[in-house]
């Protein structure tokens, strides 16, 4: 029947059988929470992604109330419906969601995948294109754009134009991972670069600490960058961009990998070294573990 788990007061993990959670945790946290939609949104946001979705739906109704229809509580009603393969009051909800919020894009990229699932092609881009124009930084609707276009000359045409978009940035991601894929590495690392630039921005102190746009950039880019073994690009890449002060490893992991790989394990260590100060405390044992091993390695070379 399976196990969700929970926390106790004291943070303890615990586990409680599914039909429990259902019958007692729900109703009890949804009606503390019926008044506090901040609570309640994030409540019925698990209950949806734990598979709870006629809970979940009750809890998206009452966000609707509390928001009077706000674009937020409508999406995830709308989440909820397309789970439940709801899909034409799905649809009417996404109408209302455009007519009302005209100058937003998510809803556009939801009506897409509703229109994917029925293989309307024209009406999927359509619809993509439209809540790009929009919304630019939306990862999946640009994803999608690629896979249903098809054409990479008029997918890179139409990510070109979504970069020159002032507040754009996903969208550079994006192009850069076409590049890569067409053999042009210096022109996704253009599309890299200005990525991070765009990112960086975001910092309310320039010399400040890095915002999550920035982190999920430069973790982008390296992967991409690694996936397709272009090691000198990583590493070109990194020592423009790198920052120790990112609270997950995994752009840090990509440079320090690439370091070793090029012979350069020492600095590997110390790159390592100066993360682990930032990061969220449940990365810091892996990197430890991965700094002694780099160590190991480097003293065997001595």
């Amino acid at each position: 029947m399976g196990q969700i788990p929970l926390f106790d007061e004291l943070g303890h993990l615990i586990w409680t059988d599914r039909e429990e959670f259902r019958h007692h945790v729900i109703p009890e946290n949804i009606k503390a929470d019926w008044d506090n939609a901040q609570n309640l949104y994030s409540f019925v946001v698990q209950l949806y992604k734990d598979g709870f979705l006629e809970e979940a739906e009750q809890g998206a109704d009452r966000l609707l109330e509390l928001s009077n229809r706000e674009e937020e509580a409508l999406l995830l009603k709308v989440l909820v419906l397309m789970k439940k393969e709801e899909n034409e009051q799905a649809q009417e909800l996404l109408q209302e969601c455009i007519d009302r919020f005209p100058e937003r894009g998510v809803a556009h990229t939801y009506l897409a995948r509703l229109y994917a699932h029925r293989s309307q092609r024209e009406q999927v881009i359509a619809h993509l294109q439209e809540g790009l124009k929009k919304e630019p930084n939306q990862e999946t609707g640009l994803r999608m754009l690629s896979e249903w276009m098809g054409d990479s000359e008029k997918v890179i045409a139409f990510l070109t134009m979504l970069t020159e978009q002032e507040e754009a940035w996903w969208p550079s991601l994006e192009l850069g991972r076409l590049f890569l894929l067409e053999g042009r590495s210096e022109e996704a690392l253009e599309q890299f670069s200005q990525a991070m630039i765009r990112t960086r921005a975001y910092r309310e102190d320039p010399e400040g600490l890095p915002e999550w746009e920035e982190e999920v950039a430069a973790m982008t880019a390296s992967a991409l960058l690694r996936k397709e073994g272009r090691f000198s690009e990583v590493l070109r890449f990194c020592e423009q961009f790198w920052t120790p002060a990112y609270v997950t490893p995994f752009h840090g992991l990509d440079y320090a990998h690439t370091l070793d790989e090029s012979g350069q394990t020492q600095k590997a260590v110390e790159v390592l070294s100066r993360m682990l100060e930032y990061l969220d405390p449940e990365y810091t044992n892996v990197v430890s573990m991965r700094i002694e091993q780099f160590k190991g390695k480097a003293l065997s070379k001595t």
